[in-house]
């Protein structure tokens, strides 16, 4: 299964929780990780791998690349939900192998055009757009990007000062929380990511690349809003976990 799969072994280095863990919200672990051979993968930011934690075995989950095509590493951002392959990476330690699968998938990033681009990420969603902007600070470029992160409680935004850093890059932000209750210390949007909030932050929308990434509901209703305004349907970048 190994040549067939195009697996490749990697060791982990650095495993850390990227939540502090409100009840109700999922824990985010980022599992960092090296090819034993040296020999790093190629992939597009966008693009997702099937880890392993035996060759020979089935079982296995596929996971958004979050980090950057650039780095000597590969990052996956992990909810852990206690489940049969979640549970058994729970337990890996730094030091541990682990087996990724040739990178893949049709949500890629080409930041060409002469317009911006617009973000959509909800929960976990935000994986790949780590990866996005991680590209875009190790390349130099500069993109006008806006990006919309929703997430249940203010405590579960993933990374949070290093988001803040690509601002510099042309990245502007708009967090909504869907849990916190209102008050005067939240300075962001509440509630899901809806085509008014985008519309109240975002006036050329339709001329932007968009890319949106999360659960099935949340993905659908969106571009069924989008597809509302005029976007067609074949020009909505997009990925969906849990199908």
């Amino acid at each position: 299964m190994l040549g067939k799969m195009g697996l490749r072994p990697f060791s982990i280095y650095e495993i850390n929780d990227l939540t502090k863990g409100e009840p109700d919200s999922p824990r985010i672990v980022s599992f960092k990780m090296r090819p034993k051979d040296g020999q790093g993968f190629n992939f597009v930011p966008g693009m997702f791998s099937s880890l392993f934690l035996n060759p020979s075995d089935k079982l296995f989950r596929s996971y958004s690349i979050a980090s950057s095509p650039t780095d000597d590493h590969m990052e996956f951002m992990i909810e852990l939900i206690n489940g049969r392959f979640t549970s058994q990476l729970a337990k890996l330690k730094e030091g541990d192998e682990i087996f990724i699968s040739e990178p893949r998938g049709a949500f890629i990033y080409e930041p060409n055009g002469v317009h911006g681009d617009l973000f959509l990420a909800a929960g976990i969603g935000i994986a790949p757009f780590f990866s996005m902007l991680r590209y875009v600070k190790n390349r130099n470029m500069k993109r006008n990007i806006y990006l919309f992160y929703s997430v249940k409680h203010k405590e579960d935004i993933v990374n949070l000062s290093e988001l803040e850093e690509y601002k510099g890059l042309g990245l502007n932000i708009v967090f909504t929380v869907t849990r916190d209750p209102e008050n005067a210390f939240w300075k962001g949007e509440h509630g899901r990511i809806n085509m008014q909030m985008i519309q109240n932050h975002v006036t050329d929308f339709v001329s932007r690349t968009i890319y949106l990434c999360g659960g099935i509901k949340f993905v659908k209703d969106i571009v069924e809003e989008l597809k509302a305004k005029g976007i067609k349907d074949d020009e909505i970048k997009r990925d969906i976990w849990g199908e």
